[in-house]
């Protein structure tokens, strides 16, 4: 009786050879994909970094944002003709186009100029009521109700992220967005175990689609927050949306100031 061992052997190496020619295309597929990545620094027309500049590749989901010293990096980025779009409050958006090259980082240096033709704009008019909308902030946080961020606060804590200001409030949830380094608030007692976003307003005029962390920290003179409907002021107590999911208020610096 002849062994089995020979033709177990030869089965053996016949698996190994179908296996790798089975598994050599989903290699070649991988290592052909060619990516690069952007990495650069954002400054004003002075050559002053700016931080917490919205940056969007795209095409891609999400967005980073550059940190203290103006700088930001993408990775694993697709190569070829990309364009980038840079946002920040107080500045001129931008759009920026690109080559990313395989295996290559692309270095950027990024100015923002600063949109002065609006601040020129203002009347005295407007100053006028923007002062006196702080003024009504200032009134209403010594009132005893809801919670308030002022800009010495935040001044002092100098958060990257305005969502940071939010860790101070009894009852603020911070849920973080992946890969973004951001998060959306939410408050406890609101959330009835689903997602309830609350209402956002800025300097008066309610936003919809924003995000706390939308607003750069720097520019805020004020922040309101109101975990539920009881507390908020009649004139931001709209039946329009929901009050039980929270109201926030934020007030932006007067330019200048």
């Amino acid at each position: 009786m002849l062994s089995s061992r020979p033709r177990t052997a030869a089965l053996s190496a016949c698996v190994r050879r179908c296996v790798s020619v089975l598994l050599l295309p989903a290699f070649a597929s991988v290592s052909a994909q060619s990516v690069g990545a952007i990495s650069g620094t954002v400054r004003d027309s002075v050559g002053k970094p700016i931080a917490g500049v919205e940056i969007v590749l795209l095409q891609r989901a999400g967005a980073v944002h550059s940190d203290s010293l103006g700088e930001f990096r993408l990775a694993d980025i697709p190569a070829g003709k990309r364009q980038l779009h840079f946002r920040r409050l107080g500045f001129a958006p931008k759009s920026i186009d690109t080559e990313v090259a395989d295996g290559r980082t692309l270095a950027l240096n990024v100015t923002l100029e600063a949109m002065a033709t609006e601040i020129e704009g203002m009347t005295v008019e407007e100053l006028a009521r923007k002062r006196q909308v702080l003024a009504d902030f200032y009134d209403r946080s010594a009132s005893g109700f809801g919670h308030f961020v002022t800009r010495e606060q935040i001044e002092k804590r100098n958060p990257m992220n305005l969502s940071d200001m939010m860790r101070l409030i009894p009852g603020a949830r911070l849920v973080p967005i992946r890969g973004g380094g951001q998060a959306v608030l939410r408050f406890n007692r609101a959330s009835g175990g689903r997602d309830c976003p609350p209402q956002y307003w800025v300097d008066g005029v309610k936003a919809y689609g924003l995000n706390v962390d939308d607003i750069i920290p720097q520019d805020v003179e004020g922040i309101e927050i109101y975990e539920g409907p009881s507390t908020v002021p009649a004139q931001f107590n709209t039946r329009e949306g929901t009050t039980i999911c929270g109201v926030v208020l934020i007030w932006t610096r007067i330019p200048g100031t």
